[in-house]
């Protein structure tokens, strides 16, 4: 006998669903990859420090900037695996409902956070930009430029958490 339950358009994943997926796999891989620019730039200035006596004057202002990015490309991808720092003493030992329930609440709360945030920084970035602000050092940059990978971590990070509401409300596995 067939089981209909797995199978059928209901069960389908949502349109969205995959497009958000690959946008926030896509950025995690961004994220990787990043890491290893930052070694290389790290490595780079240590030699060029102790060996040759020639330090890279900017190369700690833009491994700051590449480690926002990071954060941000990266957090959404860590989310949608589960990967974040979790309490989960009582919320293991709940009954199925009151998890679903639970999961629902911090999928929101995640939700809210990146639009508090978001906000936030792109208020800071209307400024910025609206004011022609630049960063002091040895990287003259305008400063919304660096602010920029927050919004869309944060833009990542309410879809994903969007997506793990709608399947905690409809029953779908995280």
């Amino acid at each position: 006998m067939i089981d209909h339950k797995e199978r059928g358009a209901a069960n389908a994943p949502l349109f969205p669903d995959r497009i958000v997926t690959w946008l926030v796999r896509f950025c995690g891989a961004l994220s990787t990859a990043l890491i290893l620019v930052i070694f290389v730039q790290i490595v780079v200035a240590v030699i060029r420090r102790y060996l040759f006596d020639s330090p890279l004057q900017w190369s700690d202002e833009m491994i700051g900037y590449l480690l926002v990015t990071l954060i941000m490309l990266g957090s959404a991808e860590a989310l949608r695996r589960g990967d974040h720092i979790a309490i989960d003493l009582v919320s293991a030992q709940l009954r199925l409902r009151t998890a679903r329930i639970q999961i629902a609440f911090a999928n929101l709360s995640v939700m809210a956070f990146a639009i508090i945030v978001g906000l936030s920084i792109w208020d800071s970035i209307s400024f910025a930009y609206s004011f022609g602000s630049y960063s002091v050092g040895y990287i003259e940059i305008a400063t919304w430029i660096p602010q920029a990978p927050i919004v869309l971590g944060m833009a990542l990070l309410f879809l994903t958490a969007g997506l793990g509401f709608y399947r905690s409300v409809r029953g779908l596995p995280q």
